[in-house]
């Protein structure tokens, strides 16, 4: 059975952010539809401007009601744990969750880590993931409450694999960004909406990271997505994802206890219209140079021109013709389902 608590938090007092409960509910919304999560079994939690929701409390209450439903489940017992707002870098493993009185109370978060302590002692959960949307600034103030009780005592004999993915590195910036904005082409697969295809401000991240779990991240065109695919797709691939909109941000997801096995979903097989789109800056002639040095492409480019292109695994290469004092660019394709975006 699976099991979600979400987690979106727009309304600071002092530093209000714009996707943050848009983004809740679109994961949220992929759980309920793609997810496997039963609407009991979902609590979703988002701020708004009328009252002080998200404050601590009713979050441990809701974690402890799903502890006590899933223990009681013989079932292979899964735990979303997802949160969008503004975080802090307590240390590399432990980010501090913000919730809605922050910063006006510069401790009023949650510890990630032991959230993440308390789902693996549960005794309820088979595998847990969890992933957060937020930057990881270190700030030595900064603490992070941990659950009421005794959440660090191991209850019962369930070791889950466990999944956590940040949206950014330690002590770096998580941005949201305008997705899909003018001048820039989408990228959608044929046939399925992307959950990136909006006008809206929402985090870099999470537009990614649910394009990942509907087909992004199958990149050995299986039709399942596994924990270790997703952390791959992450690592090869957010980061041009995140430079399509001019920002530096590279997302890390890790396992343990052999997480890298959880299949999270199944997806269908549909292979894009093209996997990799080059923007130049410049105006000049330009080749793209395959794997073993070949001619895939050459033609007179102005600044803003596009290029998409179906390639194969492998390493590429972009040369400028004209200008001899602009380095080659080399760049790798990883999949021939992932859409990377490089700039030349």
């Amino acid at each position: 059975m699976n099991y979600a608590i979400v987690i979106g938090i727009d309304h600071y007092e002092k530093k209000p952010l714009s996707g943050a409960v848009a983004d809740a509910k679109a994961f949220a919304n992929w759980l309920e539809t793609k997810g496997g999560v039963q609407k009991e079994n979902l609590k979703l939690f988002v701020s708004n401007s009328e009252d002080m929701l998200v404050s601590g409390p009713e979050i441990d209450i809701a974690i402890d009601k799903i502890n006590r439903v899933a223990r009681n489940n013989n079932e292979t017992n899964r735990l979303y744990f997802y949160f969008s707002g503004h975080g802090i870098g307590v240390t590399f493993d432990n980010t501090a969750l913000c919730l809605r009185l922050w910063p006006a109370l510069i401790n009023h978060c949650i510890s990630g880590l032991d959230y993440r302590t308390w789902f693996t002692n549960a005794g309820a959960f088979d595998e847990v993931l969890i992933f957060f949307d937020c930057c990881r600034e270190h700030d030595t103030l900064i603490k992070g409450n941990s659950p009421a009780g005794s959440w660090n005592l191991p209850i019962g004999n369930r070791n889950p694999k466990v999944l956590i993915c940040n949206s950014t590195a330690y002590g770096k910036l998580s941005y949201e960004v305008i997705i899909d904005p003018p001048g820039e082409s989408k990228s959608e697969t044929d046939g399925l909406p992307k959950e990136s295809a909006s006008d809206k401000k929402r985090g870099a991240f999470t537009t990614f990271l649910i394009d990942s779990l509907n087909g992004d991240a199958d990149s050995d065109g299986t039709g399942q997505i596994t924990a270790l695919a997703l952390k791959d797709h992450i690592r090869n691939n957010f980061k041009s994802h995140a430079e399509k909109f001019k920002k530096t941000q590279d997302a890390v997801a890790d396992t343990l206890n052999g997480g890298d096995q959880i299949l999270i979903c199944t997806v269908p097989v549909i292979l894009p219209q093209f996997n990799c789109e080059i923007t130049f800056e410049r105006n000049s002639n330009v080749t793209l140079y395959g794997p073993n040095l070949e001619d895939l492409w050459t033609g007179d480019v102005v600044v803003g021109q596009v290029l998409q292109r179906n390639l194969d695994k492998g390493f590429y290469q972009l040369k400028d013709n004209l200008d001899t004092t602009v380095p080659p660019k080399n760049f790798t394709n990883y999949s021939p389902k992932t859409i990377s975006y490089e700039r030349f």
